[in-house]
């Protein structure tokens, strides 16, 4: 199933660039100095040995079907988290699988009177990034570097360049369903799990299954990076958030053949 193939939210013809001073606002998390260097910052740890190690174990003939490693410390997901929380553009969004195995956006009222098998997913995305919004912009225009890009490349195996990005609100009784996302030449996925106090029992989980049945459930915990083949035969979902309390933000970004 190549579903979710119109749920990205950042794609690499949008520009996510520092905006300039003067589109700043005095409800910045992050001053533009301090997102030029955290663009810096997030460039030097995606190229650095232990994420390009990480992803080298998914290289083509490799059976591995994701990894992790913890990876951001807290002083760079917190002003993320603090962002993103403080962002007025989230929507929840409904998806239904439809009878030919693809999915659609619905209504809440639509989703609820849906049979439970046609409820794809439900959680809160973010496709508009306001201008202002500095920390959260320098984080996706590092991934979308070219240093990030060749880097990736030579780890992989393969060249490879970026393709979106889907920033997501996980709330008490949001998930993802089992899928593929098999489109648009993808060949690996990156999640970045920014929320802290994650406890086991509260849900949102990544559980990713390779074709030979073997598979690898990532805890959301905050700084941890999940790496996961996106490959026929290769799928992943979100377990769904049981706790009433903790909210899991997160970025998950897909890479494919370079264009």
């Amino acid at each position: 199933m190549q579903d979710s193939a119109q749920t990205t939210s950042v794609t690499d013809r949008q520009s996510t660039s520092v905006p300039d001073q003067e589109s700043t606002s005095a409800t910045d998390h992050m001053s533009r100095d301090a997102a030029i260097a955290f663009h810096g910052r997030t460039i030097d740890m995606l190229t650095a040995a232990p994420v390009t190690e990480a992803l080298g174990l998914l290289r083509p003939g490799s059976d591995a079907p994701a990894t992790s490693l913890p990876l951001m410390p807290a002083d760079m997901t917190a002003p993320l988290v603090s962002e993103l929380a403080a962002l007025p553009t989230w929507a929840t969004e409904h998806w239904l699988l439809t009878p030919d195995d693809d999915v659609k956006p619905c209504s809440e009222q639509e989703f609820t009177e849906a049979a439970p098998e046609r409820r794809f997913s439900r959680s809160g995305c973010l496709r508009d990034i306001p201008q202002s919004a500095l920390g959260i912009r320098a984080f996706i225009s590092a991934l979308k570097s070219r240093k990030v890009a060749d880097a990736f490349s030579s780890a992989f195996g393969e060249s490879v360049s970026f393709r979106s990005a889907d920033i997501a609100r996980y709330e008490a009784g949001h998930y993802l369903r089992r899928h593929s996302d098999t489109f648009n030449d993808r060949r690996f996925g990156l999640v970045f799990f920014l929320s802290p106090g994650w406890s086991a029992g509260d849900g949102g989980e990544l559980v990713v299954e390779a074709p030979s049945g073997a598979s690898l459930a990532t805890q959301p915990e905050r700084g941890r990076l999940a790496l996961l083949r996106i490959n026929p035969g290769y799928h992943h979902s979100v377990c769904g958030i049981r706790s009433r309390t903790w909210v899991r933000f997160s970025v998950a970004v897909h890479f494919g053949t370079a264009k």
